[in-house]
């Protein structure tokens, strides 16, 4: 026995199996490594996300909004409960949580298109169903971010936007009569006179409730976002700041909650007689 591990050929042959065994746990936790490293980079969890809220002058809030997380992506939805109907609050909360809930309950990679518009003509069923010939709506945007790509869904007149580079970058189209006829004057088919004399030019050209809804406007293909973008989706109670004011809140070293609630209690101290309700969510793109 005594002779045998005196041997030095025997040193050399347990050192040796000692070195395979090594190796081959590193090979197993650095790929173990890699792998936790990649579904980082495929699922943004590396997306930080800020949300704020303000009442305004008005009696109720009638803006909902919701952002989640998951294997699929991260997803973010405002909806913003027309205030000239008794229950849009109702209807912004139908609306999230249709959304929310198909969300959590499939895998909208499969198909984007068909996760947007068949949530949103799903909302639109339960809010007639409840509400019948009453009168009850809600605009909506909403966003899935998935490997740096967004994917939007917009219905009415609230706002996505990307702020990059010091600029924010309008990204949907309002559905309303002022954008209507603005595309119609850029086309040609009416005077510049005409573009500005209707006196309802905010007026809603399509809802979720409404009885004449068509789907959500979406771009064919996606936004190429960047790392230190930031995605934003607000109700038009937001719009009491100017783009400079929220240029230079967002080009700022806070987080983007902190963003979030800087821009809320900006408008709260603005100085102006009607402040509509105001919603606000934020992604930081990493």
């Amino acid at each position: 026995m005594q002779s045998f591990l005196l041997n030095p050929y025997t040193w050399i042959t347990v050192l040796s199996i000692l070195i395979v065994i090594f190796v081959v746990l590193c090979l197993v936790l650095g790929s173990d490594k890699k792998e936790k490293s990649g579904n980082k980079v495929i699922v943004p969890n590396s997306i930080d996300i800020g949300l704020a809220q303000y009442i305004g002058t008005r009696e109720k809030q009638d803006d909902s909004f919701d952002a989640f997380t998951n294997a699929n992506g991260t997803f973010a939805i405002v909806a913003d409960g027309i205030g000239g109907f008794m229950d849009g609050d109702i209807a912004s909360r139908i609306t999230v949580d249709t959304f929310m809930e198909n969300f959590k309950n499939t895998n909208v990679n499969n198909n984007i298109s068909f996760f947007f518009n068949s949530s949103a003509v799903t909302a639109n069923e339960r809010i007639r169903k409840q509400f019948g010939d009453k009168m009850c709506g809600t605009t909506m945007v909403s966003v899935f971010v998935n490997n740096r790509k967004l994917y939007y869904s917009s219905i009415g007149d609230s706002i996505i936007a990307v702020y990059r580079n010091g600029r924010l970058i309008p990204i949907n189209t309002k559905q309303n009569v002022e954008s209507y006829l603005e595309e119609l004057y850029m086309s040609g088919k009416i005077t510049r006179e005409q573009a500005l004399g209707s006196t309802k030019n905010r007026r809603l050209m399509n809802y979720i409730g409404h009885d004449g809804f068509t789907p959500s406007a979406m771009l064919e293909k996606p936004v190429d976002l960047k790392v230190g973008d930031k995605v934003l989706l607000y109700s038009d109670g937001v719009e009491l700041l100017s783009q400079i004011e929220m240029e230079n809140i967002l080009s700022g070293k806070s987080s983007v909650q902190q963003m979030a609630e800087i821009i809320m209690n900006t408008i709260v101290n603005k100085k102006a007689k009607n402040k509509d309700n105001s919603t606000i969510v934020i992604l930081d793109i990493h």
